[in-house]
């Protein structure tokens, strides 16, 4: 078994050999890749969980396993809609990921989900359907209308930063010399790599892997940074990290006559993911899905 797999769980470890698997086939990702995070025993819609702002959806694993129940996980990963070009809006995105799923035959779901950036996405999806798909929102915030776009040096640093942060390692600022950033994106990435790597910090992608999750990153950026998201008027989940600067406010101001249920939970951006909190996450997931109607399409309003 390779370095990249040591030390994770056999949840992460199944999911990360099932993705490699998928990368050596033919499959078609254009608009994105859909991952069976676990199968259903039974006939309920699955719950569908959307990628965050870097694409993958190895974030997942945990909370894949962990929701009670025997309905099916599936997870949409980031494909050549956001690798490659210019960078779609959020609207495109949301539609783009409804076809996948309908032409997978995912037609419903007790509940349509994501973390972060992912929660845009998820709610832009559930906004494009002619029913009211039940939401959950996982430390979901749009970008502030205060906060200028960033640089691409910015940008490279915050690639990175969200990838260690999400490998559960903490710091106050990614710990390279910072003008690392300011090179050319192959050269500073092969240079961040190996600075980091000197001090035991893997990022766990090939070069080929880094080149592709950063244009993706920069794309699903720009589209945050242009997105304003519209109000909905579907049951909604809030879950927000206490230490983060995510404000479950927002969404209620949003709310088409309905209130969003909003929970908070210990930790801070990352953690809700992780155990033990990602177990509070899971169980509220599923109180969700159980609340949802039997037969919930995904049908489009054009439809």
């Amino acid at each position: 078994m390779s370095d990249r797999v040591e030390g994770l769980s056999p949840a992460k470890r199944r999911l990360l050999e099932a993705l490699q698997a998928k990368r050596s086939s033919k499959v078609d990702k254009v608009a994105g890749e859909l991952v069976r995070l676990r199968d259903g025993g039974s006939d309920k819609p699955p719950v569908v969980l959307i990628h965050p702002i870097g694409g993958g959806v190895f974030c997942y694993a945990d909370l894949g396993r962990l929701i009670p129940g025997d309905r099916a996980v599936w997870a949409i990963a980031a494909g050549e809609l956001l690798a490659k070009g210019a960078p779609p809006t959020v609207t495109q995105i949301a539609l783009a990921y409804l076809d996948l799923l309908r032409a997978n035959g995912v037609s419903g779901a007790a509940v349509l989900a994501g973390w972060s950036f992912g929660g845009l996405v998820a709610r832009e999806m559930a906004r494009q359907c002619a029913t009211r798909p039940v939401l959950v929102l996982i430390d979901t915030a749009p970008w502030p209308s205060d906060v200028p776009a960033w640089s691409s040096a910015e940008t490279l640093e915050v690639f990175v930063e969200d990838l260690l942060r999400s490998a559960g390692v903490t710091f106050d600022r990614v710990p390279v010399d910072s003008d690392l950033w300011n090179l050319p994106t192959e050269q500073a990435l092969s240079a961040v790599g190996a600075c980091l790597s000197e001090q035991g910090l893997d990022l766990k992608l090939t070069p080929s892997e880094r080149m592709t999750r950063v244009r993706i990153f920069e794309n699903a950026t720009r589209a945050m940074q242009r997105h304003r998201p519209g109000e909905y008027g579907g049951p909604t989940t809030v879950l927000h990290a206490l230490e983060s600067d995510v404000s479950p406010h927002y969404w209620a101001e949003r709310a088409e006559g309905r209130p969003p249920t909003t929970i908070a939970l210990a930790g801070d951006h990352f953690s809700l993911l992780r155990p033990p909190t990602v177990a509070q996450v899971a169980q509220a997931i599923n109180r969700a899905a159980e609340a949802a109607p039997v037969n919930h399409t995904l049908r489009s309003v054009d439809e």
